[in-house]
């Protein structure tokens, strides 16, 4: 039995996927360098949760134009996924030379156990169609007072 690392598995499968597509000319649109993700630390520790969808306008040289959410969700996870999603840029395979293409990705933002001090943001990218975001929520300090133990 041969084991193999996940990067290798990772570069196979975008391998398979390029191949396949260039034989079937429809585009494939792939993340060629990106800013992980995390839980916006004020989104954090005031609980907030939702799934943002950002559409992407990306031009020709991968840069990404326009970032625009086009589902409801907290201004804040918004505003910070398109920050995000600004720094990152794209390649397109069958795509037409010097034209600007469009992708969307979905963001979910969960929170989930207790409250901590730290961030914990632990991330699962489906790239180049969702990210999953989960953190615990932000450990409240002031309100309400621990009571003390005797």
């Amino acid at each position: 039995m041969t084991c193999r690392s996940p990067l290798a598995v990772v570069g196979i499968l975008f391998v398979a996927t390029f191949l396949a597509a260039q034989q079937s000319n429809s585009p494939v649109i792939y993340v060629k360098h990106l800013e992980p993700p995390h839980y916006p630390a004020l989104g954090r520790q005031a609980q907030i949760q939702g799934t943002v969808i950002v559409k992407l306008t990306i031009g020709a040289d991968g840069v990404v134009l326009v970032a625009e959410s086009i589902a409801r969700a907290h201004p804040l996870l918004r505003e910070e996924t398109e920050k995000l999603v600004k720094r990152w840029t794209f390649g397109c395979a069958n795509c037409s030379p010097n034209v600007p293409f469009e992708k969307t990705i979905k963001f979910i933002y969960r929170l989930e156990g207790e409250g901590i001090s730290y961030d914990d943001s632990r991330v699962v990218m489906e790239l180049p169609d969702e990210v999953t975001i989960t953190a615990s929520p932000r450990e409240c300090d002031h309100w309400p007072p621990k009571k003390a133990i005797k």
